[in-house]
């Protein structure tokens, strides 16, 4: 009857479009995973240099393509730059929260406590920051606890060891101004924690506080005036990780003729007279492939926290020169 033929019309319609519609949905791409990407720097991180002067962004970008992963095909990236203002962070972490990411990538201790005070659930991977940072984030470093994994950057025991090689090399060092950030948490506990070593080193440790440029007038003259006779800059993104900060306080020092060490591998090549830091691109790779890993399914509690293996050890020959300084031929072997 009508009734019954306009019944098979309505299913035929209703098949007829679920059919389309599923086809549509069969020709449409899968849904493109998604990276959130806080940088406390600016964009110029984007650009990937050899050595430790790669760029945070840039060399994490350069070993996910090498993993296989292209914007737009299967992967999608959302960036947030801080421009250097750490205050802007966590308000750019929240952002990037708003939009769901798959994962989290940043680096530098701001660049952590902002993305896991935005987050307890979307996986941060940290590439690198401090070792305190991650003690206090990610509690156990074999199967992390939280959302928050990655890689260290130096350790007490790196710096202590960069203070000893500065004494090595400039024997008579008995005085030394060490510059830290104290916006940094991972920087609050300096000179104290480097107290055993620079006591059988023979040295007296003095901490001097500078967050940014506009401090360093002010931090610098206060070295100056406090008799120091060798300069220690903790690695900290605001202070040995900016180009511009890190040049000026080096060449106040040279100036003096203050052999500067510090465990930033930028310093030595800069005008420092010792660095011994880590390749910075080698850990930002490493915080790629852990992302790969997430995308892939990993859990953050599947990926330790991994210290650095190998160290840097950099001395400025140029700079030993001017400051009348011989360097051992036992530290040339080394």
């Amino acid at each position: 009857d009508s009734m019954t033929a306009r019944r098979y019309f309505l299913l035929l319609i209703g098949v007829v479009t679920a059919w389309i519609a599923a086809s549509a949905w069969a020709q449409q791409p899968g849904r493109l995973q998604k990276v959130g990407i806080l940088s406390p720097g600016h964009r110029a991180d984007m650009v990937c240099l050899s050595d430790n002067q790669g760029g945070g962004v840039g060399c994490f970008l350069e070993a996910l393509r090498a993993l296989g992963y292209t914007e737009g095909r299967n992967v999608a990236f959302e960036y947030r730059f801080a421009d250097g203002a750490a205050d802007r962070l966590p308000a750019l972490a929240a952002e990037l929260v708003s939009l769901r990411p798959d994962v989290i990538y940043t680096y530098t201790t701001g660049g952590a406590h902002a993305a896991a005070g935005a987050t307890t659930t979307i996986p941060i991977i940290v590439g690198p920051a401090a070792e305190g940072t991650f003690e206090r984030l990610a509690g156990n470093f074999a199967r992390p606890v939280g959302n928050v994994t990655g890689l260290t950057l130096t350790s007490v025991g790196q710096n202590a060891k960069c203070l000893e090689i500065l004494k090595e090399l400039a024997p008579r060092t008995s005085r030394v101004a060490v510059l830290v950030n104290p916006d940094n948490p991972s920087n609050r506990s300096y000179p104290g924690v480097l107290g055993s070593a620079a006591s059988q080193l023979g040295i007296a440790l003095t901490r001097v506080d500078a967050r940014n440029a506009s401090d360093l007038p002010q931090a610098l003259a206060l070295i100056g005036a406090g008799g120091a006779d060798a300069l220690f800059i903790v690695d900290d993104a605001a202070l040995a990780g900016t180009s511009e900060v890190r040049k000026e306080i080096i060449k106040w020092a040279l100036g003096r003729r203050l052999p500067v060490a510090s465990p930033s591998s930028r310093v030595a090549p800069d005008g420092g007279l010792v660095s011994l830091g880590t390749d910075n691109s080698v850990l930002v790779r490493r915080a790629a492939f852990y992302v790969h890993r997430i995308l892939g399914g990993a859990k953050v509690a599947d990926l330790p926290v991994e210290r650095p293996t190998t160290y840097k050890l950099s001395v400025n020959r140029k700079t030993a020169a001017a400051l009348g300084l011989t360097i051992p031929q036992s530290l040339l072997l080394r």
